[in-house]
C-alpha cells in the first residue's frame, strides 16, 4: 500500500472512523446489540481523537509561544511574528506547525497540516543544517517569489524538527538580475593578418578592404546596445552589456564567418580574433580580462573569439588551420632573455610532457646545448618507463657531454634550489608536464611551446616562446640557438635530435611546414644534423608494426570524413600515433582518432588534414594540442565508456560546425 493510502487509513483518521461506522452499521443486520455497541464505541473513539488533536494543537502552541533557543534564553513568541515561518520534521520535512504570514505567502497551508516542504519549494532541502549553518545556501524559489531562509534544528517531544523563517528577496534578486544582464563587458578586436592584407595593396584596395571589414562589424552590432570604435590600424574597442553579448555568442560570433569573405588580390582572408572579458568588479579588470582573452585568442592561431571571465576562458570559432605569420625579432629577444637567465641561474632543468616524444626530447636537448655552452650544470626531467623517445634518449646518452643528463623528477625535486631555471618545452598546460609538482615548486620558468594555447595554461613564466605556427618545439628552439651558441658548440646527435622532433610533427616535412620550418632544418644540417641518420629513429619493431596494423583493422567511418579506432589492449602509444598517421592516408578521410588502453585510463591520439581541427575535438575530451595533431587522456574509464564518450564528441563537433552555418551565411 502506498503512503497516501496508508495516511489516509491511519487510526484516527476521518475517512478511518466513517468506515468504522459503516461496519457497525452493517453488522446490525445480523445483530442489533452489536451493532448498537459499535456505533457507540465510534462514537467514543471519535470523540477521544478530536480531544487528542486539540490537546497536540495546544501543547505546539504552548511550545511555539515558549521555545527556547540560543543557550537557554526565552524569545518573543514566533507565533505572532511578521516572518513566514514554519515548523517542520527533520526526518522528513512535513510541515507540523506555520504561523498565518506562512500562510499568506502560499495560500496552501489551511487545510494541508501534513504537506511537505519539498511539495511547495522543490529545490530545498536539509543537508546546510545539518552540517550546522543557519541560512539556506542562496534563495529558495516558491511560487513567483524568492527568498532567504534562516533555520535551526530544535528538540522537542516529538522529535527533532527544523524552525524556519523566511525573507523575501524577490525584489533584491530581480534587481541583481537585472545589474547582472545589464553589466557592461568589454572587448578587444583584432585584425589577425592585417599586414598579409595590405602587403603590396595600391592605397585604393586597402581602403576598401577595411572599409569592408568596417561595413561587417558596425553591421554585426547594429541591433545591440553596444559601442564599437577603433583605436588603431588594426584594433577596435568593443563595450557590450551581458544580455547583449549572450544573444552574439549564442550566434557564434557570426562575424569571424563574414569577414572571411574579405580578401585581397593575392587571395589573403581576412580573419578577426576577439578578445572579451566580463564579470569584473571594476572596468579596469573587464579590460584587463580583454587583454588576456585577446593573447589567447591569437596564441591559439587567431580567428576566433574568447570570452574571459573571473574563473575560465570559453572559446568560439578557431575552426581555420594557422597561417605562418611571425618574425624573427620575438626569436633574438626571447633568446637575450633566456641567455640572461641561464647565467643567472645556478643550474638548468629542462623538462616536457608526460609521454614525452622526439619533439620533447629534441627541443630539451637543444636547451642542454644552451646550457652546456654557458657552463652552467643542466639536468633533463623524464620518465624512462613512459616515454616514446627511448631510442632518441639512449643515442643522446652514448655521448659524453651526456653523461647523467637525463634524470627522474624525484631527483631533480632533491636538486633544485631557490635560483633554478626551468625549461618547459614542448606544452603549455600545467597538468600535462612530465611533473606537475616540480613546476610549482620552481619559481623562474621559462616556457618554449607550438601548441595552441589552452585555458589553463602555465602562468607567470618568466620567458615564454608561445608560437603555435611554429611545426615543432624543437623548431622554435633551433631558432634560439642561432642566437644563443655558435654552429660549432652544437653537437651532432643534439642537431640530430631537433631535426628528428621537426621530422616527427611535420610528418616528414608533409605538414605544417613554412618557410621558417625548412630554415630550421637547413640549421641544424649545417649543424651536423644526418637525415638518413634521423630516418633510422623512426623505424618500428616488428611488434610496434602488428600493434599498428590490429589497431588498423579495428577502425571504422564516422561519417563526415573522420575514421575512429579503439582498443582495450594497453598498446604502444608510438604504434597508436603512427596507427592514427596510417589511417589518415585513406582517400577521403579527413580526421582519425585513435584510443586505446593505458592503465585505468583510456588514451586518445587524433590527427588530421587540415580540414578538421582536432585540437576542438580534443578539448571535449579535456584535452588539447594543434590543429592537426591532438591528444587526451580519459582518467578511469573502461573502453565502452570511452567509444561513446568519443563517439558524442565528434558528433558534438560537427553538430557545432553545422550550427555555425546558418548564422554565418
Amino acid at each position: 500500500m502506498n503512503k497516501p493510502s496508508r495516511k489516509t487509513l491511519r487510526a484516527g483518521s476521518r475517512v478511518f472512523f466513517v468506515l468504522f461506522l459503516l461496519f457497525a452499521l452493517g453488522s446490525m443486520y445480523f445483530s442489533v446489540i452489536y451493532g448498537l455497541i459499535g456505533l457507540v464505541i465510534g462514537v467514543i473513539l471519535r470523540m477521544i481523537a478530536l480531544h487528542g488533536q486539540e490537546e497536540r494543537s495546544r501543547q505546539m502552541q504552548v511550545l511555539m509561544d515558549n521555545i527556547v533557543i540560543d543557550g537557554g534564553e526565552i524569545h518573543p513568541a514566533v507565533t505572532h511574528s511578521p516572518l513566514p515561518t514554519v515548523v517542520a520534521l527533520a526526518t522528513t520535512g512535513e510541515i507540523v506547525w506555520a504561523n498565518s504570514a506562512f500562510a499568506d505567502i502560499t495560500g496552501q497551508f489551511a487545510g494541508a497540516r501534513h504537506m511537505r516542504l519539498t511539495e511547495l519549494a522543490p529545490t530545498f532541502e536539509t543537508r546546510w543544517l545539518i552540517e550546522g549553518k543557519t541560512e539556506f545556501p542562496g534563495e529558495l524559489r516558491m511560487g513567483r517569489n524568492a527568498y532567504h531562509v534562516f533555520g535551526s534544528l530544535v528538540q522537542s517531544d516529538a522529535g527533532q524538527m527544523m524552525m524556519l523563517h523566511f525573507l523575501d528577496c524577490t525584489e533584491y534578486v530581480q534587481l541583481r538580475d537585472a545589474a547582472e544582464t545589464r553589466r557592461p563587458a568589454i572587448a578587444v578586436i583584432a585584425i589577425d593578418n592585417y599586414e598579409e592584407l595590405t602587403k603590396n595593396a595600391t592605397d585604393s584596395e586597402k581602403s576598401t578592404i577595411l572599409a569592408g571589414i568596417d561595413k561587417r562589424l558596425f553591421s554585426w552590432i547594429k541591433d545591440c546596445n553596444a559601442v564599437l570604435r577603433k583605436y588603431d590600424r588594426d584594433k577596435y574597442i568593443f563595450i557590450i552589456e551581458n544580455a547583449e553579448l549572450d544573444k552574439l555568442s549564442a550566434r557564434k560570433f557570426a562575424v569571424l564567418q563574414d569577414v572571411r569573405d574579405i580578401q585581397n588580390h593575392e587571395g589573403v582572408i581576412a580573419t578577426l580574433s576577439i578578445g572579451i572579458g566580463k564579470d569584473g568588479e571594476t572596468l579596469a579588470e573587464c579590460y584587463q580580462y580583454a587583454g588576456l582573452a585577446i593573447d589567447m585568442a591569437l596564441s591559439r592561431g587567431g580567428d576566433q573569439a574568447v570570452i574571459k571571465n573571473r574563473y575560465t576562458f570559453e572559446f568560439y570559432g578557431g575552426l581555420t588551420e594557422e597561417v605562418e605569420k611571425r618574425t624573427k625579432v620575438k626569436s633574438r629577444v626571447v633568446a637575450n632573455a633566456l641567455s640572461q637567465l641561464i647565467r643567472d641561474s645556478s643550474q638548468v632543468l629542462i623538462m616536457g610532457h608526460r609521454n614525452s616524444d622526439m619533439d620533447a626530447i629534441g627541443a630539451a636537448a637543444g636547451m642542454v646545448c644552451a646550457a652546456r655552452v654557458k657552463g652552467k650544470p643542466v639536468h633533463v626531467v623524464v620518465d624512462r618507463e613512459h616515454t616514446m623517445a627511448g631510442d632518441l634518449i639512449e643515442r643522446l646518452e652514448t655521448l659524453p657531454e651526456y653523461k647523467d643528463v637525463f634524470i627522474s623528477a624525484e631527483d631533480a625535486m632533491i636538486l633544485c634550489d631557490f635560483n633554478t631555471l626551468l625549461i618547459v618545452v614542448d606544452v603549455n598546460r600545467p597538468g600535462y608536464v612530465e611533473n606537475e609538482a616540480l613546476l610549482q615548486s620552481i619559481n623562474k620558468v621559462a616556457v618554449i611551446d607550438h601548441h595552441r594555447r589552452a585555458a589553463d595554461y602555465i602562468e607567470n613564466a618568466v620567458v615564454s616562446l608561445h608560437e603555435p605556427y611554429a611545426s615543432s618545439a624543437s623548431e622554435l628552439v633551433s631558432e634560439l640557438l642561432q642566437y644563443l651558441v655558435p654552429t660549432s658548440g652544437i653537437l651532432t646527435g643534439e642537431a640530430e635530435a631537433m631535426l628528428a622532433g621537426i621530422y616527427l610533427d611535420t610528418k616528414g616535412f608533409s605538414m605544417r611546414t613554412g618557410v621558417r620550418t625548412f630554415e630550421a632544418a637547413a640549421y641544424l644540417r649545417r649543424a651536423g644534423a644526418e637525415a638518413s641518420d634521423v630516418k633510422h629513429l623512426f623505424q618500428s619493431s616488428f611488434t610496434q608494426y602488428m600493434e599498428r596494423q590490429k589497431i588498423i583493422s579495428s577502425a571504422r567511418d564516422c561519417g563526415q570524413g573522420v575514421i575512429f579506432a579503439i582498443t582495450d589492449e594497453e598498446v604502444d602509444r608510438v604504434a597508436a600515433a603512427q596507427a592514427a598517421d596510417e589511417l589518415l592516408s585513406i582517400i577521403g578521410t579527413r580526421a582519425s582518432v585513435v584510443a586505446f588502453r593505458s592503465g585505468n585510463d583510456m588514451a586518445v591520439s587524433a590527427r588530421a588534414s587540415g580540414q578538421v581541427n582536432v585540437q576542438l575535438l580534443m578539448e571535449r575530451l579535456g584535452g588539447g594540442g594543434n590543429h592537426t595533431a591532438a591528444g587526451a587522456q580519459l582518467k578511469n574509464t573502461t573502453p565502452e565508456e570511452a567509444d561513446r564518450m568519443i563517439t558524442e564528441a565528434i558528433q558534438g563537433y560537427f553538430a557545432d560546425q553545422q550550427t555555425d552555418k546558418p548564422a554565418e551565411q
